[in-house]
């Protein structure tokens, strides 16, 4: 069986752009509050799907589905709403770092609803990635840090994000990110809301944060939520969840690049979740080329 080469160049651009985005949002967050920043960033996707999506068949069914409002939940509102509430208690390398648990956290579930097992090779790569984790994320667990709890929460929410896309193998990919989009900024509402009864909503009209909002919306929301949206309903979920391996390498390098500290521990913990997660990666491709090609099942719920 030969496997397409595009849901593969589809994820593995959307995981540089989120790789970009930690640094990127840790900025923004001193002109905004996380509230304001996450809405901000999802109306602007909205505002470029809709036009696009509004004319596709099967629009109005996508957003009347209780799958799409899951997929927003978790993949919007859930991840990037605890990332950013995460990065006014922790570093952008850490925040970035902690997406080294996505495949581990990824194969659990799809393992669980989906029944892809990994084989011996991928369970190898498996430990390696958990270890790797464990040096990331360990000493700040230990010290019961709030933004590590809301990041590793945020990063659990799009596991099951992903293992749900993988029983949407036939969906339009531009369709489907456009619900999922809108859903989420639907769910993100009540928490602007709740920022402006309370006092803590801010949002600085400084051209820096402008220009990143822009970005964020358009470049790593709106292209990102089509390209991954697209290439893991096309690929398995375990293999889909090993490319985000590469989020924590491209945002802790740029996060040392634009002035955090950096630490051997952390780097060392990178590195053993980046040859995990490869190896994770390369078996489960061996096992798809050489199993015949069948339906996905669908998730649980």
């Amino acid at each position: 069986m030969v496997v397409s080469l595009w849901p593969v160049l589809a994820l593995s651009v959307a995981v540089l752009v989120w790789g970009t985005t930690f640094v990127v949002s840790s900025d923004a967050l001193s002109a905004a509050s996380p509230a304001a920043l996450t809405v901000a960033r999802f109306a602007i996707a909205a505002l470029v799907l809709l036009p696009l999506a509004v004319r596709r068949t099967g629009f109005a069914a996508a957003l009347g589905s209780p799958r799409s409002a899951l997929l927003g939940l978790t993949g919007v509102a859930a991840y990037y709403g605890l990332q950013n509430a995460g990065l006014l208690y922790t570093t952008a390398g850490t925040a970035a770092l902690l997406q080294a648990g996505l495949p581990l956290a990824t194969v659990a579930l799809a393992a669980t609803f989906l029944g892809e097992r990994p084989g011996p090779a991928a369970a190898f790569g498996l430990l390696l990635a958990t270890a790797g984790v464990v040096l990331i994320a360990g000493a700040e667990l230990a010290r019961l840090n709030l933004g590590a709890l809301l990041v590793i929460g945020g990063v659990l929410a799009y596991a099951v994000y992903t293992v749900q896309l993988r029983g949407q193998p036939r969906a339009d990919p531009l369709v489907l990110s456009t619900a999922t989009c809108v859903w989420g900024l639907a769910f993100l509402l009540p928490w602007q809301l709740w920022e402006v009864a309370t006092g803590r909503a801010g949002f600085d009209m400084r051209v820096s944060l402008l220009v990143a909002v822009t970005y964020l919306g358009v470049v790593a929301s709106a292209g990102t939520l089509v390209l991954w949206t697209y290439g893991a309903a096309r690929l398995s979920a375990t293999t889909a969840g090993a490319f985000t391996a590469a989020i924590p390498a491209v945002g802790y390098a740029l996060a040392v690049l634009t002035g955090e500290e950096p630490s051997l521990l952390k780097l060392a913990g990178s590195a053993l979740a980046l040859v995990g997660t490869a190896v994770v990666t390369v078996a489960a491709r061996r096992q798809q080329l050489a199993e015949p090609v069948r339906p996905p099942r669908k998730p649980n719920g």
